[in-house]
């Protein structure tokens, strides 16, 4: 058997194969005789047939199947001697046979890639990093909200909530419902703007889709048609809003500090060491982004349509799989530059983890779930003794080596994974 290679791109091989005629018609002798005993030919026993009146009537059909056993067969035994290494399944291109006569073959597999990184030290990175004034103001305003109050008002303004009596005709039958809705425009089938203004009382009509119906009365067994507008009949029963706290130092008070600032320097204290902790993280994964940008490489477009196909398949809604098809390619595709630029990164700078490192490693994973490291080795006992954790930490390292000699710096825009134009679809302007 002959097996020759050839390199499409980084990532694809195409694998000629020629299997000598006698080896070929030996293997399907040996194919048509197992396949016979279970074919049924009219006027004889099953399996009884002659083999050249069970090929004759079933020729195409046998070859056919011959040729999945047999290309099986074959490149198992190409993978075997050759130690290839390929994502998913190989895909048979071509093949080519008549009996008497020599097979042809065309595999194609993809794989991955060899990386040689044109710089490792010294680089000059992109990245934004998370600012720890943003995060405690972030922090600040979810304890606004979470100390909201809900307070009853007589008029509704915008993002109100308003409890009603709405009634609605569905063929021959009426009913009256109590339904929530909220005033304004923000809500997809949630708001209403005629409601602004509204006062408790008030009545007024309307036209809703009955989506929109079936959420302000939660009520999905009614068969309203969701894109069907109904006429509706609306009694405003109560009005509630949520009333935000003042930011200032009563507010602080309330939360036990003594003044705005001093909750401001206890929270941005409380959080400093997360925020470093994630811009550590910032930093790797642009580090990642940055080798990708300066070593571009063909991504194994086949593989990544296969998983993104078989993610799609879980979406219930059919019409939403064209976009959600979109978004799995990118994220997969963003996932594999990860993966294969961290395992060329490994093999470039092989690096052992120590107990001192995987301590530390465990450490940083902890400070960025905001539990102790105890609590952590608790929770993820299984994962820690993984040659999968081991790895994550190795990578850690790895590019923490990279980050202690690299410039970061402000991109003049937002950071991105950047990906190549073969992976983008014709789906993006929908």
């Amino acid at each position: 058997m002959q097996v020759d290679f050839n390199q499409v791109n980084a990532v694809t091989k195409e694998i000629n194969v020629n299997i000598p005629a006698e080896r070929v018609d030996k293997a399907y002798e040996k194919y048509l005789r197992k396949a016979s005993r279970e074919i049924a030919v009219p006027g004889f026993r099953k399996g009884k047939a002659p083999l050249n009146m069970v090929e004759r009537q079933h020729a195409e059909s046998l070859k056919e199947y011959f040729y999945k056993d047999y290309v099986d067969e074959i490149f198992g035994e190409i993978e075997k001697e050759y130690e290839l290494h390929y994502l998913l399944f190989p895909e048979i291109k071509e093949i080519n046979w008549e009996k008497g006569q020599d097979m042809t073959m065309k595999i194609e597999i993809e794989h991955e890639p060899a990386l040689e990184f044109k710089q490792l030290e010294g680089l000059t990175v992109p990245r934004t990093p998370q600012l720890l004034e943003d995060e405690v103001a972030k922090f600040i305003h979810q304890l606004q909200q979470d100390n909201a109050r809900i307070i009853d008002v007589e008029s509704a303004i915008k993002d109100d909530l308003v409890m009603i009596d709405l009634s609605f005709a569905h063929g021959a039958e009426k009913f009256t419902k109590p339904a929530v809705l909220f005033a304004g425009d923000e809500l997809n089938n949630r708001s209403l703007g005629a409601l602004v203004g509204c006062k408790t009382g008030d009545t007024l009509e309307t036209k809703l889709k009955g989506k929109a119906i079936l959420l302000a009365i939660h009520d999905s067994k009614l068969p309203l048609e969701n894109e069907f507008e109904y006429d509706c009949q609306i009694m405003v029963n109560s009005i509630t809003r949520r009333e935000i706290p003042e930011l200032d130092d009563e507010f602080a008070k309330d939360m036990e500090f003594d003044s705005l600032q001093q909750m401001k320097d206890k929270i941005a204290e409380d959080l400093r060491l997360v925020n470093a902790h994630v811009n550590m993280n910032i930093n790797h994964q642009s580090i990642i982004t940055k080798l990708f940008v300066d070593n571009k490489f063909d991504l194994p477009t086949k593989t990544i349509d296969y998983l993104a196909e078989k993610e799609v398949e879980k979406v219930d809604k059919p019409e939403y799989r064209k976009y959600y098809l979109y978004q799995y390619r990118i994220q997969i595709a963003q996932e594999i530059v990860h993966m294969y630029i961290m395992s060329n990164l490994r093999k470039a700078m092989p690096l052992e983890i120590t107990d001192e490192m995987l301590e530390e490693y465990i450490i940083h994973e902890a400070i960025i779930e905001g539990i102790s490291a105890e609590a952590y080795k608790e929770t993820y006992k299984d994962d820690i003794q993984t040659d999968g954790f081991k790895q994550a930490a190795q990578n850690h390292f790895i590019l923490k080596n990279i980050a202690a000699t690299s410039e970061f710096i402000m991109p003049e825009e937002p950071v991105r994974e950047e990906l190549p134009e073969a992976e983008t679809t014709d789906y993006t302007e929908e």
